[in-house]
């Protein structure tokens, strides 16, 4: 076994020194050469690991395995002394594009390599050889990932299917269903009106783009969904017949949503359908305006001109325990995208600070940060009328805060992505929901607790897969396709991601509608400023099939607030000088008021018992935002701009008791006046 990995660790070596003999790889023993060695092999891939060289060596290696002529220790050629010691081979890790190379290399992206190798070869003994090697410059040992959402998709029933047709903006006819968008606080047993991200005003501006793409890492994407098929990308400068994506798991550009995927649970296996990608994609570029099925919240109008979705496969075949998510983010920087969609992350078996500390440390070190880092900096520079320079990426937080508490997990909690919580149809943190100081936005995730009797409608509506050809594991589609269970109810902060993501490729859309260009940073900040506060709904205790949610522990830890799309757009015009008159919006217990006059009034009898009062008070936390006054037991608010504020009324009783309710006011540019569409 020690000859195996001595050997093997010699092959770099192989490789390297053909170019610069003088340097030679220490083969054991020996001080250290600074090699970090990252992650632990504990719960890490077998028969794999990830390398970065150091610059000179990297570049040696790479003329080395082009040319493939090698020779060393009595072998003819690479390929026998990999084979000899069992190894499948030595890869880099990340893809190459001639556009693009000069980038790739200051991001040091062909510093990366991959070593697969026979899995009987400890992982903790090769890395302890290759750790005193001066050409090495990290160690990574290989992790998997998995998806961020909570149970299988469940397919619409057909009985539930027909949902009442209000008069609505699009004429899709599961639209009334998906309260994620316009919460009426009808469509759900344990709901609240305003529960949503505002869509419905956010489309009379812009309803998405067609030269805007969102990537989306993730399982592949079945881009012939009758009702996604209009807005899949297509690469206009395929390779290797990649034209609506790239498959990383099998390294070709075959998309495979026929696989299934498999878990147990209480000793038994169970199998369900690859339909998280898809119902992902649903959520940021269903077709809109079809008379089919479900809207998509960038998804376009009369049938057309939505965002774009690209499909770069992370997840295939469960027994394939290895998922390259890192060049998935090169590929979708270098082919177009702007926004990465992310709703995958990494396991804890503890959630303890040590473990997520370890995570931490892993992460900020790893080859997946270098992947990030480098689409963030890089989307959109190769497009002169792109409307953001540098790309976004949106990361699920997790859906452990049931099991752990406040944990962080990574990526998502890296401070240049965003972070995205869940939260039910009542406002309330989803019982699964990850909550920490890293989170940065919240967002409809579901939660199934939430639903109807004998309903799943308290979950995200989106489309699932409709392809006659799979196997299908679940009772509705195993009966045959129908109309209605192509699309299904999932939930999880893998549902509340794409509604970030969705919003955010709307938001682009709309910069491109009005011919303005962002820098990356101050269109993430943007959207993380077009919230409403969810702190004052996080009071008391929240019930599930589970231990009791202590809501105050939530408090600081669900992000900026929750996602209003319509606001995205007002600070959006906002930010490029197209001001107009401030109005207020304001939400006083939990009733919503709205004017289209410039002071606001609300009669304080409505929200106190106004013969016990004798003097009533009010007081802004920020008259910048707001100012208020109170006469004759009417309370008026002038809005001076856009922003929040907390707005604190106090009632004086005549023995002096004095009762106070605080709220929160927004204060928007205003409406289109034609409330039509523009």
């Amino acid at each position: 076994m020690m000859k195996k990995i001595l050997l093997l660790a010699g092959i770099v070596s192989l490789a390297a020194c053909t170019n610069d003999p003088e340097e030679t790889f220490s083969q054991g023993g020996g001080s250290s050469a600074g090699v970090k060695v990252i992650y632990d092999a504990e719960g890490a891939v077998e028969g794999q690991l990830i390398v970065k060289f150091r610059p000179s060596a990297a570049d040696s290696l790479a003329a080395a395995l082009a040319s493939a002529s090698a020779t060393r220790a009595g072998f003819a050629t690479a390929d026998e002394l990999l084979a000899a010691v069992g190894v499948d081979g030595i890869r880099p890790l990340f893809g190459s594009d001639p556009r693009f190379e000069e980038r790739h290399r200051a991001f040091g992206l062909h510093q990366w390599y991959v070593v697969t190798f026979d899995e009987s070869l400890p992982l903790r003994e090769m890395v302890g050889e290759l750790s005193h090697d001066g050409r090495i410059e990290v160690l990574e040992y290989a992790r998997c990932p998995r998806l961020k959402n909570r149970f299988p998709a469940r397919p619409l029933r057909s009985a539930a299917a027909a949902a009442t047709r209000a008069s609505m903006p699009m004429n899709d006819p599961l639209l009334p269903a998906q309260w994620h968008y316009d919460n009426t606080g009808y469509q759900v047993l344990v709901t609240q009106a305003g529960a949503d991200v505002n869509l419905f005003d956010a489309w009379k501006k812009n309803q998405g783009s067609s030269d805007i793409v969102v990537a989306v890492i993730d399982q592949a994407v079945q881009y012939t969904h009758p009702d996604l098929q209009a807005n899949i990308w297509v690469n206009p400068n395929p390779e290797d017949d990649d034209l609506h994506g790239y498959n990383f798991v099998n390294n070709t550009a075959e998309l495979d949503w026929s696989y299934a995927d498999r878990e147990e649970y209480q000793g038994q296996i169970y199998y369900s359908n690859a339909d998280h990608g898809t119902h992902v994609a649903g959520t940021i570029a269903a077709v809109n305006d079809n008379d089919r099925g479900v809207c998509g919240i960038a998804g376009g109008r009369n049938g057309a001109g939505g965002v774009k979705i690209m499909s770069c496969q992370i997840f295939g075949d469960p027994d394939k325990r290895s998922y390259p998510t890192e060049d998935a983010f090169r590929y979708a920087a270098d082919n177009g995208a702007l926004i990465c969609q992310c709703s995958y992350g990494y396991s804890y078996s503890t959630g303890s600070r040590d473990e997520m500390e370890a995570m931490r440390q892993w992460f900020m070190n790893s080859s997946e940060k270098a992947a990030i880092d480098y689409f963030i900096a890089n989307a959109g520079k190769n497009d002169p009328d792109s409307p953001i320079e540098g790309g976004v990426v949106i990361f699920a937080a997790g859906n452990d805060g049931d099991l752990f508490g406040d944990v962080s997990e990574y990526p998502a909690s890296y401070e240049a992505v965003v972070s995205v919580a869940a939260m039910g149809s009542d406002f309330l943190p989803a019982y699964y929901t990850c909550y920490n100081d890293e989170v940065d936005i919240t967002a409809p995730g579901g939660d199934l607790y939430n639903s109807s009797l004998g309903t799943d409608n308290g979950g995200v509506l989106s489309t699932i897969l409709s392809d006659p050809s799979v196997t299908y594991y679940d009772d509705e589609r195993r009966q045959g396709l129908t109309d209605s269970n192509v699309y299904g109810y999932m939930q999880g902060t893998s549902m509340a991601c794409p509604h970030v993501s969705g919003v955010a490729a709307l938001g682009l859309s709309y910069l491109s509608q009005l011919g303005y260009r962002m820098t990356a940073d101050a269109y993430k900040k943007l959207l993380l400023e077009s919230v409403h506060p969810i702190d004052p709904y996080l009071t008391g205790t929240k019930r599930y099939d589970g231990p009791t949610l202590l809501l105050d522990e939530y408090k600081g830890k669900m992000g900026a607030g929750y996602l209003d799309a319509n606001l995205l757009l007002e600070n959006i015009k906002v930010a490029f000088g197209e001001k107009t008159p401030p109005r207020v919006t304001a939400r006083i217990a939990n009733r919503l008021l709205k004017t289209d006059t410039p002071t606001s009034s609300v009669a304080l009898a409505d929200y106190f018992t106004d013969d016990a009062v004798s003097q009533y008070d009010a007081v802004a936390n920020d008259e910048s935002v707001v100012r208020v006054n109170v006469s004759d037991g009417v309370l008026r608010m002038l809005p001076k701009k856009v922003g929040q504020a907390r707005v604190t009324v106090s009632a004086r009783g005549f023995e002096g008791t004095v009762v106070s309710q605080s709220f929160y006011v927004t204060v928007r540019s205003q409406s289109n006046s034609a409330d039509g569409w523009l």
